[in-house]
C-alpha cells in the first residue's frame, strides 16, 4: 500500500516574459515566481523523491525522479522504469527509462497534450527491486496564466541531499503507537545451565596412549551423549578394579532372578527375595555408575560424553598417566541459558510479582524478550544479599544459533504494570544533544526538522515519545548524526549533491 507522507511547494524562480496580451495591464514585461513541485512517497519496497517544475501543455517537461531501495536505504542502480499518466477522460501520455541516468535517479521528459488532473503510474522492473507506485494529482495547465504564484519564505528546514543519504548508513521509520510496558533497569549475567554443564573425569587410573586415540575430539567439537571422547588404557589396578565391578554386577544380577523364581514358586521367603533386590540394586548403582561414563572392552576402556553440546576445554595431553579423578574435559551445552539479575531490594515486590523481562547485551543491536526466547522466570530469591543489598531474579532461555555466551554483562528490564498504547520510536533514533531528546524527522526526502521530544518508558528497544513528534511522521534511526552535521554545517555534511 502507498503511503503519502507529504506533497511540498519548493520555490524556484521562473523569469517569464509575458506580453500585455497575457490579462495585464501593464505594458511592458513583468516577472512571475512559479512553484516547483516535490512529491515523497513509500510503498512497503521504495521511497520516490520526485520533482518538477510546472506542467504546462505543449512544452516538454522533465522529471527528477529519485528511488530508494528500503532493503537498504541504497540508491536503486538498475532497472526499467514505466512512466504512464492518465486522466478521466481518457488521456494517456507514456514513457519508458531503461536504466537510471546515475545511481538513484531517473530523468524522463515529457509533452502533454492536454491539460488536467492526471494519475501517475510508476512502474519498476529490476533485479534489485520491483514495484509499483501510484501518484495522484499531477496537474498540467493549459497555459501560462493558470500557473500559481508562490512567494518565497525562509525554512527552517534541513538539507541532507539523497546522494548524501545513499553514501551512508541511513534509514527511516515511521513514528506508530505499539503496546509498551514500564521496566524496572537492573543488571545481570549469563551462566550456564547446571546440567548443560559438565567435567568429564577419569572414573580409574590409565595411559592415554598415542596409538589408540588417532581420532581424539578437539576444542570446539559437537558431540552428543553417548560419543567416545577418548581411550584409556587402564593400570592393572584398574583393571582388576573394572573387571571386579562387572563380575560382581553379573553374579548378584543372576542371584537375584534366581531367587525371585524361587519366591515365586514360595521355595524362599519375602525376606530373602527382599534381601537379594537390595544387593542387587547397591552394585547396579556403582555400575551404571561406570558405564554412564565409560565403555568397557576387553584390557581397555572409552570415556563417553554425558552430554550433548561443545567442548570447551581439554585438560590432558596425549601419553599422560591419569590418575582416577582427573578432570578430562570440560562440556558445554549453551541451547538453555541462564540470566542472573540483581534488583535492589526496594523493588523486591515488583520483580516478584512481574513474570516479563527483557535484555540488552552491549554489541547487539535488539532487545531480546525473555518470552520471545521461549523463556520464563524460575524464581526470587528469598534472601536479600548482605553486600550489595539486592534480591536476586533467575530467569531460563533459549539460546538460538548460540549468539549468547556464558559469562556476558546484560542490562536487564523487568516488566511491571500493565501494558498501554503509547507512541513511540526506536531509541537509535534519539540523540542527546546537552541533555535534550533530540530527533530528526524526515519531511519529504532531502527536508529534515530537528525535534526536542519528551520521552517516557523505554520497551523492548523504543521509547515512548511525550511531545515533540506525530504519528505517522518518518524519524531518522541511522544517520541522525550525520542530519545533525548538516544542520550545523552544510560544509561537514558527507557527499555532494545533485544539481536541481
Amino acid at each position: 500500500m502507498l503511503q503519502l507522507i507529504k506533497i511540498v511547494i519548493y520555490i524556484t524562480s521562473l523569469t517569464l516574459l509575458v506580453s500585455c496580451a497575457h490579462e495585464h495591464d501593464q505594458g511592458t514585461a513583468e516577472e512571475h515566481e512559479h512553484g516547483g513541485v516535490s512529491i515523497t512517497q513509500y510503498t512497503d519496497l521504495t521511497e520516490i523523491f520526485m520533482e518538477y517544475s510546472p506542467l504546462l501543455i505543449n512544452q516538454e517537461a522533465e522529471f527528477l525522479i529519485h528511488l530508494t531501495d528500503l532493503k537498504n536505504f541504497k540508491a536503486v542502480t538498475e532497472g526499467e522504469l514505466t512512466i504512464e499518466f492518465s486522466n478521466e477522460r481518457g488521456d494517456i501520455e507514456k514513457v519508458i527509462e531503461n536504466k537510471p541516468a546515475r545511481d538513484g535517479i531517473y530523468i524522463p521528459n515529457i509533452t502533454f497534450k492536454n491539460a488536467g488532473k492526471y494519475k501517475m503510474t510508476i512502474t519498476l522492473k529490476g533485479n534489485q527491486v520491483s514495484d509499483v507506485i501510484v501518484v495522484e494529482d499531477i496537474i498540467v495547465y493549459a497555459n501560462f496564466s493558470e500557473l500559481p504564484h508562490i512567494h518565497e519564505e525562509e525554512t527552517s528546514d534541513i538539507t541532507f541531499l539523497k546522494e548524501q543519504q545513499w553514501k551512508i548508513e541511513f534509514a527511516n521509520e515511521a513514528v506508530e503507537t505499539r503496546m509498551m510496558r514500564k521496566s524496572i533497569k537492573i543488571t545481570g549475567d549469563i551462566k550456564q545451565k547446571p546440567e548443560y554443564y559438565v567435567n568429564v573425569v577419569s572414573p580409574v587410573g590409565g595411559t592415554v596412549l598415542v596409538k589408540n586415540n588417532a581420532k581424539i575430539k578437539s576444542v570446539g567439537d559437537y558431540v552428543k551423549s553417548g560419543d567416545i571422547l577418548l581411550n584409556i588404557s587402564p593400570s592393572a589396578d584398574a583393571g582388576k578394579s573394572i573387571q571386579k565391578i562387572q563380575n560382581d554386577y553379573t553374579l548378584v544380577e543372576s542371584e537375584y532372578e534366581r531367587v525371585k523364581n524361587l519366591y515365586d514358586k514360595k521355595a524362599v521367603s519375602k525376606k530373602r527375595l527382599e534381601e537379594a533386590r537390595v544387593d542387587f540394586e547397591t552394585i547396579r548403582e556403582s555400575y551404571n555408575s561406570l558405564t554412564d561414563q565409560i565403555k568397557i572392552s576387553d584390557g581397555a576402556y572409552s570415556i563417553i560424553s554425558p552430554i550433548n553440546g561443545f567442548i570447551e576445554r581439554i585438560n590432558f595431553n596425549l601419553g599422560d598417566q591419569l590418575e582416577p579423578g582427573k578432570e578430562l574435559f570440560t562440556i558445554v551445552n549453551p541451547s538453555r541459558l541462564i540470566l542472573q539479575a540483581n534488583a535492589p531490594s526496594k523493588y523486591t515486590e515488583e520483580v516478584t510479582n512481574s513474570s516479563e523481562a527483557s535484555f540488552i547485551i552491549e554489541g547487539f543491536d535488539k532487545e531480546y524478550s525473555i518470552s520471545e526466547l521461549r523463556g520464563e522466570k524460575i524464581s526470587v530469591s528469598t534472601m536479600v544479599n548482605e553486600i550489595n543489598r539486592t534480591v536476586s531474579i533467575i530467569y531460563e532461555f533459549s539460546n538460538p544459533q548460540n549468539k549468547f555466551k556464558i559469562g556476558m554483562f546484560a542490562d536487564v528490564y523487568v516488566k511491571i504494570g500493565d501494558e498501554k498504547k503509547c507512541l513511540a520510536v526506536p531509541k537509535s533514533a534519539i540523540i542527546d544533544e546537552d541533555g535534550l531528546h533530540t530527533a530528526y524527522v524526515q519531511i519529504e526526502g532531502e527536508s529534515f526538522e530537528r525535534r526536542i521530544l519528551t520521552t517516557g518508558i523505554i520497551d523492548n528497544g523504543y521509547v515512548e515519545v511525550l511531545e515533540g513528534l506525530n504519528e505517522g511522521e518518518r524519524v531518522v534511526t541511522k544517520g541522525a548524526y550525520q542530519v545533525r552535521l548538516a544542520a550545523l554545517s552544510p560544509e561537514s555534511a558527507i557527499g555532494h549533491g545533485h544539481v536541481h
